[in-house]
Order: structure tokens, then C-alpha cells, then sequence
């Protein structure tokens, strides 16, 4: 068992629904809330949970906390939360466990370490006396409270069938399963013995082996919902303390059934009720004020109000269907996460995916914008016109427009094809019928876009499987498209434009073709074009397979294949060099007498160049990597072991060069970590320095922005004595606070030095330390 104090666990505290920005050398998970797995309560505090994260909201004080695997959280894939007036307890889909009180944090991954064959979720707790009785796939556990262990282990089913909920009714243990419902005493010996169980068979003909989704004991009965596979048929029953059991409600769409305040509380799809101990319905929410759309997933009542856990709205209070609010809804809509791409602080994350194999997987999720600490979406919800849902799915592709923020492309692997959007709607839609995309063959009209990127001219070009797989529509709204000398069979993956022009066009099995059109779309005769394979003299990549391209500050390109990672050191004769010209090489680290190159073999996913000129590598099997500019030293070696990154399976990187943050999407979701790089200001126009003033209880590092690229820095005290120098990483520096000794200076004001390696800019800055 692994225990933590919650002192040293840090929330992360929100002002008007929105968490604060990242501090340096932080993570941050982006997690969804609007697939949320249950909503619970302690004393003063209601709990809503997604699966990667869960939000905490005081309601003595009004504050939002969250908790993740940053500050607290063992694992990932929630699938369950309870609790009583003092504990919260978290399951997992892998049979992990957390349990938070007001002074500590423990883990038991007793089940998630067992050797057992089937599933291993978390599927609910029950609190009684001083045990929590938890549901799962393959039985219950009995967690003592007290002791902080596993007590037993129950096995009510020969046949492995999924324990969905459980409760205590008559001295006895009623368990809801897969299969109906069994029953045991609660003080009874040896119920690790399936034979020491019954099945309640004294049921309807049509209960007694039905799914059984939630059981509640509530005014001396006993309330079930037999779960149906069809949308709105569920029915709820109820047994009395003669064993006699009616029909209770339905048909419906039942999400769960709880008590709380003293009263039986009904979520189903589209509403919420409440009964008192009468079983007369006291209470009522089927709309909110702020929203036309409104699905329940889990409810429960708490000093008189609704606390629902909403997918479209996130965490609501509410009185009834007149008198609500929404609590918090600042999150990603989905935690579906692939592509993403960021411009002057604007983050755009698609939540479309393909396959390993490059099929189609039918995410409707849209994209999530995030910008000035705010999360919005665009999908078939808030478009469904532009969005449809009927033709619109698995959005791979993203890119915002540079001289102009609020218009994104995206690209979709569906019938939608390709989407247009300005101020939050969908303006234009290209398909085959109106453009020159092609089709894909034999997939009812779909169209791949796998890449997009807008030049610096407004021009938006777009790789798209085909003949001609290289297509430019222009800022004017005229179509081109562009042979690569490829076969049209091909699927190009990756598209990067480098600061000539030049546009790299990534393939699965077909190396890269470079293109440069030379700005005269209609005149061929100045095109040039070159392909980079595998063979030596011609490229010379570890694989054809091609799945990320960067350009550094030094004009570099780094490739990142299936089999590797290599570097393009010169692009001076990319189309007219000799044999050998354009071979890239991959990086050779010398152990000894041994040499190796730089990630061997590995699998790259995506890489990303910082304002440090520092590599971010991103791999489908080992996480992230962060390298010097050459390559030769590894500056950050992140994995899911190792840090709250969420999969060491990488889809994408991209860097908010404003702040330095480094976005990350995984396979199981979206996180970000505050790098300690910015892009370079020559001219040194907005330098900032945080925080400041340095209060005694920071010992962090105090942080200065906004410098040219490299700069040198001097950090004096105000008669001019040195304290501090280094080299800007980009345009960022980071000073602890300490002399160059290393002792703590002394409160007073002190003066930043920076000025621009080149010579060709300055700036003094000051701040302020107390001690």
C-alpha cells in the first residue's frame, strides 16, 4: 500500500471555473468531464469524476479543486467513485484503487496486482458499517476501513458474471449482476465460496436472469433496475419486506438510483427525481435556465439541491427545472485526442482518430479550443448543420490559420472531407463535388484529409490519398493540385512546410516527397520536386514509413519513421544536389568502444522543435523525449512510469511558444508540461518576469520571458555587484533565486541584464525579492 499525505498533495486551485495557468516545469491533465463516471459527496464537498480526473467543489467556501495523477491520483480510467462523510474512494478500470481523507492518500493495488484471467474494473463502492463493499468484474472485495486492507474476497457466481452493484437489505448481502440477483448474509461464513450464495428466483420470469444495473434499499424496500440493451427500456422494481416485488417505473432509460438527503433519487437519461419516504415524487429537473441540452448521467442530493453530473454541461446545481446553474464545464469534450495545433496561444485538438492499420474508428467528438484558460468545441452539438453528424466523424487534421487566429481548417476522414471554420462555425465544406479532393475508393463517398498546414501567406495546403496527393486552396479560393511522382495508393501521413517554402510530404511506405511550387501555382514549369527514400545515395532513411518532420532554427530537418530517427543536416541541394546530396543520418552516440544511434529503432510518432531549439520526440511505445539541439544529450526522458504522462503511446506534439507549455496527445488522452523555453523576441518587446514580487514562501524558480534567442543575461543587485549569469533557453532564463555561490540573496530590488548575442537588441528589467 502506498500512502501520501495530503499536504503534500497540491490542488490546483480555479477562479471563476477556470484553472490557472501551468507554472514552470508542471504538468497538466487535460481531462474530460462530460463522460463522467458517477458524482458522490462528504461532508461539505461534492466529488464529479471523469475518467482522468475529477473535480472537487467546496460548498462551504465555492472553490474548484481538481485532482489527476498530478497531485494525487495513482492511475488513470476511472471508473467508479464513493463515498461516505469522511473517505472518497476511486476504482479503476484495472482494478486499482485510491482512497482520499481529509489527512491522507493511499493507494490499494491489491486487485490490480492479483494474478487473476478476466476484467479487473471498478464498478461501485458500498459503505456499510466500518467496510466498503466494492463491485467488480470478477467479485467483491471487502476493504476495511479501519485497517486500511482488504478483508476478503466474495465469489456470489460460479460463471464469472460481472458484479454491477450491491447492497445491504435485511441482514442480508443483495448483489446485482449479469445475470440477476444473489443474495447472502451479510455475517455469513465462507462467501468466497460460490455455493454459499443463492439466486433470488422468486422474481418476475422476465427479471430473474436479466442484467441487473443498481440496487438501493430505500423505506424498508428494495428498489432494482432491470438493464435492457435497447435505449429507454429499462424498468425499475421495487421488493417489500415480504419478498414480494412490483413494478416500480419505466420504461426508461435508467443511468442510476441512489439515496441521499434522506430520499430516493432516480437518474435517468433526461431527468432527475426525487421521492420521500412516501415513494411521492418531491422533486422534479427535466431542463436547466442555461441550456437547451441537458443528459443526466448521475445525480444525488445534498442540503436540498440536485448536484448532477450532466455530459453536455458538465457539474450543475440545481432546485428543480427552474432554479439551477452550471458549476464547472471548463474541460476538453472528450479525452479522444489525435492531432493538435497551436498558434499565438491558440490550442486546437481534433478528436478524430484512425486505426493502427488506417481505419476508420467514427469518433463524432469535433475539435476543443483552448484559449485564455478556456475549453469550447465545435462538433455536431454546436454545429449541426457543419458538423452533421450523419456525415461527419474522425476529425485527424488541424491547422490555424497564422494571419488570421479565428479561422481553422480540419481535416476529417469521413464524408464531411474538409471543413472551414471562423469565429466557432463551420463557413465552407469541400468535398469531391465542389474541389479537387479525391475520394476514397470504395468507402461510400469518404474522403481522407490526413494533413493540413496554412503557409504564411494564407494559403492552406492539404495532403489527401490520390493521384495528385499534394492540394493547395488558395487565400483568393482557388484549387491546385500537384503531382509527387508517388504512387496514388499511397497514404501520406505527415505534412511540414519548412521556411523555404519547401512542402514535406510524409508517407506510410513511400519515404517523403519535397515540393516547392516557387509561388507560381499554374506555371508547372518551375516546380521542383524531390523524393527521400531509403535507399542509400537517395535519403538513406531507416524506414519508408514516415511519420513526423521538424524543421529547427538551424533549418535542419529531423524525421522521425517507424524504424527510427534521422536528421537532414542540409536542404542546400535538395533538388539539384549530387548522389548522397540528400541523405539523412542518423545520430551516433559513442559508449565506449561501442556506437549506437540516437533511439535505435524506435517507433517515432511526432517531433517538435522549442524555443531552445531543443527536440521533443514523441514515440508510439517509450513516451517523450526531450534532446539538446544536437541531439547528444537528453534534457527530459518522460514515460507513464515515470511521470503523470498518460500513455507512452504519443500521438502528436505541438509547443505554446508563448509560454513555453508542450502539448502532448496520447492515445489515452491530452496533457501538457510548462517547458522552460520560449521562442525568441529580437527586439525584446515584452519581457516579463514572474513572479514578482518573490514572496518568502517561494523557493521556485523565478522565471524571465520574452528575450531574444540566447541571450546573455546578467543578474545584478542595484549597485552593479554580479549575482547570476547564464544564456537564455530561447527567450526564456530561470533563476532560483540563489548567487552564484548558491546562497539566497538578500531582500532588496535587483536588475536584469539581457541583451541579444547578436548584438541587436537589449533590455534591463527589475524584481523585486522578499525574504
Amino acid at each position: 500500500m502506498f500512502k501520501l499525505t495530503l499536504l503534500s498533495i497540491v490542488f490546483i486551485s480555479l477562479i471563476e471555473n477556470t484553472f490557472s495557468q501551468a507554472e514552470m516545469n508542471q504538468w497538466r491533465i487535460h481531462y474530460s468531464l462530460l463522460n463522467s463516471v458517477g458524482i458522490t459527496k462528504t461532508k461539505s464537498k461534492i466529488f464529479m469524476g471523469g475518467i482522468n480526473g475529477i473535480v472537487v467543489y467546496d460548498t462551504e467556501d465555492n472553490s474548484i479543486d481538481e485532482i489527476t495523477l498530478v497531485n494525487g491520483l495513482s492511475d488513470i480510467n476511472i471508473s467508479a467513485i464513493g463515498s461516505n462523510e469522511e473517505v472518497l474512494i476511486v476504482g479503476y478500470s484495472n482494478g486499482n484503487i485510491d482512497v482520499i481523507t481529509d489527512n491522507e492518500y493511499y493507494n490499494v493495488p491489491w486487485l490490480k496486482k492479483a494474478q487473476l484471467s478476466g476484467g479487473k474494473t471498478i464498478n461501485n463502492f458500498y459503505f456499510y458499517s466500518d467496510y466498503v463493499y466494492i463491485s467488480t468484474d470478477m467479485g467483491i472485495l471487502v476493504f476495511d476501513l479501519k485497517k486500511e486492507e482488504i478483508k476478503d474476497t466474495y465469489y456470489p457466481v460460479s460463471n464469472n458474471e460481472t458484479i454491477k452493484d450491491l447492497c445491504v437489505f435485511n441482514d442480508s448481502l443483495y448483489v446485482a449482476t449479469s445475470d440477476g440477483i444473489y443474495i447472502a448474509g451479510v455475517n455469513q461464513n465462507y462467501l468466497n465460496d460460490f455455493n454459499n450464495w443463492y439466486k433470488k428466483t422468486n422474481l418476475p420470469p422476465s427479471v430473474v436472469n436479466s442484467s441487473i444495473k443498481c440496487i438501493e434499499p430505500f423505506s424498508s424496500n428494495l428498489f432494482f433496475v432491470k438493464d435492457e440493451l435497447f435505449f429507454g427500456a429499462d424498468s425499475i422494481f421495487q421488493m417489500n419486506n415480504s419478498n414480494q416485488t412490483s413494478y416500480f417505473q419505466g420504461p426508461l432509460d435508467v443511468e442510476n438510483i441512489a439515496v441521499s438527503d434522506n430520499e430516493l433519487v432516480v437518474v435517468s437519461a433526461y431527468s432527475v427525481k426525487s421521492y420521500n419516504q412516501s415513494l411521492t415524487e418531491t422533486r422534479l429537473v427535466y431542463q436547466y435556465n442555461f441550456s437547451n441540452r441537458l443528459r443526466t448521467l448521475d445525480a444525488i442530493k445534498f442540503n436540498g439541491d440536485f448536484w448532477i453530473a450532466d455530459k453536455f454541461n458538465g457539474l450543475v446545481k440545481a432546485y428543480d427545472s427552474y432554479n439551477n446553474s452550471q458549476i464547472f464545464n471548463n474541460t476538453p469534450f472528450d479525452d479522444k485526442c489525435y492531432r493538435v495545433d497551436i498558434q499565438y496561444g491558440k490550442t486546437v485538438v481534433t478528436g478524430g482518430a484512425v486505426t493502427q492499420s488506417l481505419f476508420n474508428n467514427y469518433f463524432r467528438s469535433g475539435i476543443y479550443i483552448f484559449e485564455n484558460e478556456k475549453w469550447s468545441a465545435i462538433n455536431y452539438l454546436t454545429d449541426t448543420t457543419g458538423m452533421s453528424y450523419n456525415t461527419t466523424w474522425d476529425v485527424i487534421s488541424v491547422s490555424i490559420n497564422p494571419n488570421n487566429t479565428s479561422q481553422v481548417a480540419i481535416g476529417t476522414y469521413s464524408k464531411g472531407g474538409l471543413k472551414i471554420i471562423e469565429n466557432g462555425k463551420v463557413t465552407q465544406v469541400y468535398t469531391a463535388s465542389n474541389s479537387l479532393l479525391d475520394e476514397q475508393v470504395g468507402n461510400n463517398g469518404a474522403i481522407i484529409i490526413s494533413d493540413v498546414k496554412y503557409d504564411n501567406d494564407g494559403n492552406l495546403w492539404i495532403v489527401n490519398p490520390g493521384p495528385n496527393p499534394l492540394k493547395m486552396l488558395s487565400k483568393d479560393g482557388f484549387w491546385y493540385a500537384f503531382n509527387l511522382g508517388v504512387s496514388g495508393g499511397l497514404y501520406p501521413y505527415r505534412l511540414m512546410i519548412d521556411s523555404k517554402g519547401n512542402k514535406w510530404v510524409g508517407f506510410i511506405g513511400g519515404g517523403i516527397s519535397v515540393f516547392n511550387e516557387n509561388k507560381t501555382f499554374n506555371d508547372l514549369s518551375d516546380d521542383q520536386k524531390v523524393n527521400i527514400s531509403t535507399t542509400e545515395g537517395y535519403g538513406n532513411l531507416p524506414s519508408s514509413s514516415v511519420k513526423a518532420i521538424a524543421e529547427d532554427i538551424d533549418g535542419e530537418i529531423w524525421i522521425g519513421t517507424e524504424e527510427g530517427l534521422t536528421v537532414l543536416y542540409s536542404t542546400d541541394k535538395l533538388y539539384n544536389g549530387e548522389y548522397g546530396d540528400v541523405d539523412a543520418n542518423q545520430i551516433k552516440l559513442q559508449y565506449g568502444e561501442n556506437v549506437e544511434h540516437l533511439l535505435g529503432s524506435s517507433s517515432i510518432s511526432a517531433i517538435a522543435v522549442d524555443g531552445g531549439n531543443r527536440k521533443w520526440v514523441g514515440t508510439t511505445s517509450s513516451g517523450v523525449f526531450c534532446f539538446s539541439p544536437n541531439g547528444l544529450e537528453e534534457i527530459y526522458r518522460f514515460t507513464a512510469e515515470n511521470s503523470p504522462l498518460l500513455s507512452n503511446t504519443i500521438l502528436d506534439i505541438k509547443i505554446n511558444h508563448l509560454t513555453g507549455e508542450v502539448f502532448i496527445t496520447t492515445e489515452n488522452g491530452l496533457v501538457s508540461f510548462r517547458a522552460d523555453a520560449t521562442i525568441g523576441d529580437e527586439e525584446f518587446s515584452n519581457v516579463t518576469v514572474f513572479p514578482n514580487p518573490v514572496r518568502p514562501e517561494f523557493r521556485g524558480n523565478i522565471t524571465i520571458q520574452g528575450l531574444a534567442y540566447n541571450s546573455d543575461v546578467k543578474i545584478t543587485d542595484v549597485s552593479g555587484n554580479l549575482i547570476y549569469q547564464t544564456k537564455s533557453n530561447g527567450g526564456t532564463v530561470l533563476w532560483d533565486g540563489n548567487r552564484l555561490s548558491g546562497d539566497r540573496v538578500q531582500s532588496g530590488v535587483y536588475l536584469i541584464w539581457t541583451a541579444s548575442s547578436s548584438g541587436k537588441g537589449k533590455n534591463v528589467a527589475k524584481v523585486v525579492v522578499i525574504n
